[in-house]
């Protein structure tokens, strides 16, 4: 899978990127074999595949034989598709994959995620041991169901990324206290303060870029809108960068399933 330079520029501005018809339908219907095989619901056991060769003897010392040969051909579609090559293009530095997973939603009309940051510390106590803001994933995340605005696409704020990098760049240097942001109220509030707005400033190349951020997040959370979704088919492949705030739609259409594949730049 090539990328242009326009669509690597365009990933760099709004932190996302939606490629179509990535998969062949024999691609997608193993794909949605394997994920449907598993357990309904994010973060359940069983959903993570083995990628590194510790996890691999982990999996054949517990005679999990299925998951094993099932990692074998996620690996298969991850080398033929070449996402270590885009994902070095994006870092713009050599990455690794780290995680392979995968989600089964049933219809609802519960969001399976509210707006949120994946990048936002929320693990961590008073600003202790605050990971670089260096450490962020570039997802892929592949579509085996169609998706749309309120029915389980993920949204994505464009150009959130950049925001949220600039707030943990000040965290982690120690100029701004800590406070947990996971969701985009929380960090609203942390950025509106007047100090912290002029340092996150000083972070970014423009002004424009913050206040463009904050008069989104305030459409998101005012208005429940749906101008950040879009439509996706089954095989199409959304990438992108976790430290920007997104959402899992509600699937109010049709049941939601998907498989994503996690980089990490190599320090």
């Amino acid at each position: 899978m090539n990328l242009s330079d326009s669509e690597i520029s365009s990933f760099s501005i709004n932190g996302f990127l939606l490629k179509k018809n990535i998969l062949n339908v024999t691609e997608i219907e193993t794909l949605k074999k394997i994920v449907k095989s598993l357990k309904e619901g994010k973060g359940r056991e069983g959903s993570d595949f083995p990628v590194k060769l510790k996890s691999f003897i982990i999996k054949f010392a517990k005679f999990e034989i299925k998951k094993i040969f099932n990692s074998f051909y996620l690996h298969k579609i991850n080398n033929k598709l070449n996402f270590k090559s885009a994902s070095d293009k994006l870092f713009n530095n050599n990455s690794k994959l780290n995680h392979i997973d995968c989600y089964h939603n049933k219809i609802t009309k519960k969001e399976i995620l509210p707006w949120h940051c994946d990048q936002a510390h929320s693990g961590a106590k008073s600003g202790v041991n605050l990971v670089s803001q260096e450490k962020y994933y570039i997802k892929f995340f592949f579509y085996l169901t169609a998706v749309g605005p309120e029915n389980g696409c993920t949204s994505y704020l464009p150009g959130s990324h950049k925001i949220t990098y600039a707030l943990r760049t000040c965290l982690f240097n120690k100029e701004i206290e800590y406070r947990p942001f996971w969701s985009i109220n929380d960090f609203l509030n942390l950025v509106l303060e007047k100090e912290n707005y002029k340092k996150i400033v000083n972070k970014l190349e423009s002004k424009l870029l913050l206040e463009d951020f904050i008069e989104k997040a305030n459409l998101v959370i005012n208005n429940d809108t749906n101008i950040f979704d879009f439509k996706a088919n089954p095989g199409d492949l959304l990438l992108f960068n976790d430290g920007g705030f997104h959402r899992g739609s509600k699937p109010t259409l049709n049941e939601r399933a998907v498989v994503r594949y996690m980089y990490l730049k190599n320090f």
